[in-house]
């Protein structure tokens, strides 16, 4: 308990360094973002590096790796291989109480909202250590690894809005980034170092999630103190649309959806190709787990650690693209590297592969860095200041929809084709492979599509 404790404490001193760092390292555009975000820029990256401990612990690919590994005896193996697909899809699927979230919080102070959601991660968190190693138990870290990432869930939501007012358009995918990289460096440490000590011990989990639980808490009152740029004003345009809206959140959504056809191709071709994306992980559990007997630590690392590394080393270079294009042209090339990386996956399943899930894993790291800064920005190019939360919220709860289906879907076909012939479960990652190549080539036809839209000058600046 002594080492867990301290190698954590390592990290937050690391975390406080590099955040230090980063923040004196600020670009020289940075003297052209107006004063409140230079000065919120440094607080939001401490947030967040400090709130990273705590989702290094809620990670689909570990938490995955910890319900297929510490209660494979508890149940059926099917039960248990649809629990794995729970907990992996659970970081997507919790998206759909986004909606909800959004229209709660319309009109008030967002952070004090994002704190309180901080606060219950933090203690879903901590939970989870206190459940029996029993059917009971698997409910048990199942639910509350949903709880856990729901009230995430509403944070991804707000802060978004929080974002979008603080750091200008220019700008925003390079400070996003470099949030972004702050935290998987640090969810990368943490979650990789579970699964390292997990080989020694397996339930040392039992003792790292209370302690990164913990330094959610911590993560959660530093971020009492966040502002917004034209807060007031902003609440106020909120509440005059709520007010003048007809029905609320959901149906301005589906109104949206209706008027705005280029957003609706969007949401419709991300539906696909992220429905392949989402099948991945929880499909590598109990693939590598099933039919490779890979480690813990290994499968911690390739479903989660590798990942997430990679993720840092290409953010940066993403988020200069994406600050530069609309987000379909941005997609209709960094689609392709989440079919490279699926492709890898699958290669390595058929062929048995061992080294090529590593490759993978770097591979999905740098699809990864593109995937998460256009996740979370690339809305803006469709909506209004005022309209960003309610775009930003039917995004995300799509994304929890095909979150919901996807990996359930994934490992029922996986169980489909293992009862039809023994190790015909490899095959299984062609499936999202499929998708996810249909949904890159749907993104690279709708960025042309809408460059002969513009005027012949607005299509020279699209490019």
């Amino acid at each position: 308990m002594k080492a867990s404790g301290g190698a954590f404490q390592a990290f937050s001193i690391n975390a406080g360094a590099t955040i230090q760092g980063m923040s004196q390292s600020a670009p020289q555009r940075g003297s052209h973002l107006p004063f409140i975000a230079r000065t919120l820029m440094p607080r939001e990256i401490a947030a967040n590096a400090t709130m990273a401990l705590t989702l290094g612990s809620i990670e689909g690919g570990l938490v995955g790796v910890v319900v297929k590994t510490q209660f494979a005896g508890t149940a059926d193996p099917v039960w248990v291989n649809l629990a794995v697909a729970t907990v992996a899809g659970a970081p997507a699927f919790a998206n759909l109480a986004s909606l909800s979230i959004s229209q709660l919080a319309e009109g008030r102070d967002k952070t004090a909202w994002v704190s309180i959601l901080q606060a219950l991660t933090a203690f879903f968190c901590m939970a989870m250590a206190l459940v029996p190693t029993s059917a009971w138990g698997l409910v048990a870290v199942t639910g509350l690894m949903v709880g856990a990432r729901l009230s995430w869930a509403g944070v991804i939501t707000l802060r978004s809005a929080i974002w979008r007012a603080n750091f200008p358009r220019h700008v925003r995918g390079q400070i996003t980034g470099r949030i972004t990289v702050i935290y998987s460096l640090i969810i990368a440490i943490s979650a990789g170092l579970t699964g390292l000590l997990m080989n020694h011990w397996p339930e040392v989990w039992r003792i790292t999630f209370p302690i990164a639980g913990a330094m959610g808490l911590v993560a959660a009152w530093r971020y009492q103190r966040m502002r917004i740029r034209l807060g007031a004003r902003l609440r106020q345009q909120e509440r005059r649309q709520a007010a003048n809206r007809a029905g609320g959140q959901l149906r301005q959504s589906i109104d949206i959806l209706k008027t705005d056809h280029w957003y609706r191709r969007y949401m419709l071709t991300m539906f696909a190709f992220g429905s392949g994306n989402l099948m991945v992980i929880a499909l590598l559990v109990v693939l590598l787990t099933e039919q490779f007997g890979v480690s813990r630590f290994s499968q911690v690392m390739i479903t989660t650690t590798l990942p997430l590394l990679c993720l840092s080393v290409f953010t940066p270079i993403w988020a200069r693209r994406l600050d530069a294009v609309h987000i379909l042209d941005y997609r209709a090339k960094q689609a392709w590297t989440f079919v490279l990386a699926v492709g890898l996956f699958a290669a390595s399943a058929v062929f048995d592969w061992i080294a090529g899930f590593w490759v993978g894993a770097l591979a999905l790291g740098a699809a990864f860095a593109g995937g998460k800064l256009g996740w979370n920005l690339g809305h803006n190019d469709f909506a209004s200041d005022e309209q960003s939360t309610v775009y930003m919220g039917i995004h995300v709860t799509l994304t929890g929809l095909r979150g919901l289906i996807a990996p359930l879907t994934g490992v029922l076909v996986y169980q489909q084709l293992e009862a039809m012939a023994e190790g015909w479960g490899r095959f299984v990652l062609l499936f999202p492979l499929t998708l996810t190549l249909g949904g890159a080539i749907t993104f690279v036809v709708l960025a042309r599509w809408r460059r002969r839209e513009l005027s012949p000058m607005g299509a020279d600046q699209a490019q």
